[in-house]
């Protein structure tokens, strides 16, 4: 699927990139093999929340399984990291975990940072991907620093990626049902 990565990476560090990456069909099939297979215990939303106000259906998935699905995803993000951001990032997708995250009406999240609590490692990277089947309405992404306040364009099959430690939030669902994945490019601490 053509997308215009080349375009959106020349945007710079303190924006978000966001690119096509599947369509309707693929993200059905994502979405079904997702179901059929992991949704099995639901995350507790304060686990990740720190302190901000959470609400949804969280699972925590291995990325093995699903990654030949999500290969476009993975690439998209590594350019995008490579073109723009240039972080040191361990990328261990047979060792890693994804969040599939599932937000119904009235369900948000409110103002964070995405972060990891180990001292040797940094989260430097949050990637998204929208794996909504239906439209909805609310459940918008917003990040601090845009200059009029508005929300991110991220549509169904679109990916995003942006700097980890840049507030962000995702308004409340007003209609539908708001269906994404979350993957957290981590890498060597901060020096």
């Amino acid at each position: 699927m053509k997308n215009n990565l080349d375009q959106d990476i020349r945007q710079g560090k303190h924006s978000p990139i966001v690119f096509k990456c599947f369509s309707k069909e693929q993200i059905k099939d994502i979405n079904t093999k997702i179901h059929d297979n992991f949704l099995t215990e639901e995350q507790d939303p304060s686990d990740a929340a720190q302190h901000a106000n959470k609400t949804g259906k969280f699972y925590a998935l291995p990325i093995q399984p699903v990654a030949e699905l999500l290969h476009q995803w993975f690439w998209n993000c590594q350019r995008t990291n490579q073109g723009v951001f240039g972080f040191d990032i361990y990328w261990n997708f047979h060792l890693e975990m994804i969040n599939y995250n599932i937000y119904g009406v009235g369900d948000e999240y409110g103002w964070h940072t995405d972060a990891n609590r180990f001292e040797a490692s940094d989260m430097k990277l949050t990637c998204l991907l929208n794996l909504s089947e239906e439209p909805y309405e609310g459940g918008e992404f917003h990040m601090m620093g845009q200059a009029d306040d508005s929300a991110v364009t991220f549509e169904p099959g679109m990916g995003m990626v942006f700097h980890s430690p840049i507030a962000h939030k995702v308004t409340p669902v007003t209609q539908g049902e708001r269906i994404t994945l979350t993957y957290w490019g981590i890498g060597p601490a901060w020096k």
